[in-house]
């Protein structure tokens, strides 16, 4: 079965990614913190963090993809 979780994404400005779920619900996700990660390098380049997408499961940054579930658990660190 095919579900999605997410409606829509935005790559804000200072890299905080806008994530807004079906539910109605909205993450403001800090991305910062991600910089020294190394499968995140390249989404802080302005071209491929401004290409961010989603399918309604995942959020692709070019070659970077973060499934739902992986997005909630990096909020969830955050606090």
């Amino acid at each position: 079965m095919y579900r999605k979780y997410i409606s829509s994404v935005a790559p804000l400005a200072d890299y905080i990614l806008q994530v807004d779920f079906v539910s109605g619900s909205r993450l403001l996700l800090d991305m910062k913190p991600y910089r020294d990660k190394f499968r995140f390098q390249s989404i802080f380049q302005p071209q491929v963090w401004n290409s961010a997408v989603t399918n309604g499961i995942f959020v692709r940054f070019g070659g970077v993809e973060l499934s739902h579930d992986e997005i909630l658990a990096m909020a969830e660190r955050e606090h």
